[in-house]
């Protein structure tokens, strides 16, 4: 998956968190919903209007939700991100480590 995908959500999840609608998304709420393979489904119905999950066709939802099934259980959000209670803010953070993965694998330009 590209990096321009992962920006594309966080700039709606962060879009989302800047309305202060949404500050009842629980960490534990989004941690379960990503275990359980249904986070894209949460946004979706939490989210509405609010967010555009259109250009994340099915296979590049199940990515992510390996991606961060594997965040979820391998790594502590709260020692690693800081983050432990909002939900939207663990979306981003895994948005965050996506992207920074992705950079470590793309092979340096030689000038």
């Amino acid at each position: 998956m590209r990096i321009t995908n992962l920006t594309f959500l966080a700039f709606y999840i962060n879009s989302a968190l800047d309305t202060g609608k949404y500050g009842d998304i629980s960490f534990k709420q989004v941690a379960d919903h990503i275990e359980a393979g249904t986070i894209f489904d949460f946004l979706r119905t939490q989210l509405v209007d609010d967010i555009d999950l259109s250009t994340f066709d099915d296979p590049k939802q199940k990515e992510l939700v390996a991606e961060w099934q594997d965040m979820v259980s391998a790594v502590s959000a709260h020692r690693k991100f800081g983050i432990e209670n909002n939900g939207l803010c663990l979306l981003m953070a895994y948005l965050l480590e996506g992207i920074q993965r992705r950079q470590d694998n793309n092979p340096k330009k030689l000038t």
